[in-house]
């Protein structure tokens, strides 16, 4: 009587891509050589793990999905049954024009399977320590309450007009509204009708409600980063002339880990400090600064960069030198390169910058 033979795909891999949704995952499964399997399951790590190991037992499996609103948890799941997985950007994820025009779950999942089993050196987003992860959330948190508290102030701007309200004089949009100024609107008869005194106070009670979280945030982020585990790599950022606090807490907890980047020029390009380029021949055309970008950063960085000019007289020597050749709001990207490799210097080498020392 013969035997069966157990199933033994040791020596094997097994690719799995992955189209994660709130309510399912539509999972395309590969070898090397052709694909295997093509189905939907629940939005669960455990019953993939139980499916991968039931049919194919002793592979080696490979789980890539594209980043997307639920972050990093699917990984860290998978990661924790043993599973390696990836998280892939979706701009980096080859497909055809029939894909694009005919987009559905399944040729996702396959696509995102066929580009793991065809790479061995993907483009993989970078997975940060948990502890890491939740204090960057806590400062996006609070650049999108800015957002918030900017919107608040541009309706209640629009409103004005719209309504022929006098505007308080030394007013902007953009400035900073001191508790003086918005006493002044809290004062406004509005032209002595009920429903626009209405209106303006319910504007302003949202836009000051914007106002106290902004602070509390603020406040949270200041007490988050004199941590043990952040404070060292913090004082070495704020020792950098015209990074102030709020920056650097933006630039270290956006930053992560700064050996993961082999080059400057790597560094260069996940900030967005690098041109888009469209050369096909002879012809060569600067299309301006890249749309891929970490936004945080290179805000933060462009913003501190202006503050530099003003407080390192070489700075200001080389930014008045680029002015010569060329329009200040490109002067300030090349300062802006000067200041980023000030931080990669500090945090590479875990010193503190020293003027003079380092080149700009």
């Amino acid at each position: 009587m013969n035997k069966i033979k157990p199933l033994d795909f040791t020596g094997d891999t097994i690719f799995c891509g992955l189209d994660v949704h709130k309510l399912s995952w539509r999972v395309n499964i590969r070898d090397k050589d052709m694909e295997l399997k093509d189905f939907t399951q629940p939005p669960d790590a455990v019953i993939l793990y139980k499916h991968l190991s039931k049919n194919y037992p002793g592979a080696h499996y490979k789980v890539a999905y594209e980043a997307g609103f639920c972050g990093f948890g699917i990984q860290r799941e998978l990661a924790a049954l043993g599973i390696e997985c990836l998280v892939l950007n979706a701009a980096d994820i080859p497909k055809g024009d029939k894909d694009r025009k005919q987009k559905n779950d399944k040729r996702d999942a396959r696509s995102i399977s066929q580009h793991l089993s065809n790479k061995r050196d993907l483009k993989t987003l970078y997975i940060p320590a948990t502890q890491w992860e939740h204090a960057r959330t806590l400062v996006r948190n609070r650049q999108q309450q800015i957002s918030d508290s900017t919107r608040c102030k541009c309706r209640i701007w629009q409103f004005l007009y719209f309504s022929s309200l006098p505007i308080p004089d030394k007013a902007e949009t953009g400035q900073y509204w001191s508790g003086k100024f918005i006493t002044k609107l809290q004062q406004m008869d509005c032209n002595n009708s009920f429903e626009l005194k209405a209106a303006l106070d319910i504007k302003l009670q949202d836009y000051l409600h914007k106002r106290k979280l902004l602070l509390e945030s603020t406040r949270a982020i200041r007490k988050m980063y004199r941590q043990s585990s952040f404070w060292p790599l913090m004082k070495l950022i704020l020792t950098i002339p015209g990074i102030g606090e709020i920056n650097a807490a933006i630039i270290l907890f956006e930053l992560q880990d700064i050996f993961r980047f082999k080059t400057f020029d790597n560094l260069c390009s996940y900030v967005g400090l690098i041109p888009d380029t469209d050369d096909s021949g002879d012809t060569r055309r600067n299309k301006g600064l890249t749309h891929r970008r970490n936004n945080f950063l290179r805000e933060a960085i462009i913003e501190s960069s202006w503050v530099l000019v003003k407080k390192d007289p070489a700075m200001l020597m080389k930014y008045k030198d680029y002015c010569k050749r060329m329009h200040k709001n490109k002067a300030i990207i090349k300062i802006a390169r000067h200041l980023l490799a000030r931080i990669n210097y500090v945090l590479r080498k875990q010193t503190p910058y020293v003027s003079g020392l380092v080149a700009g």
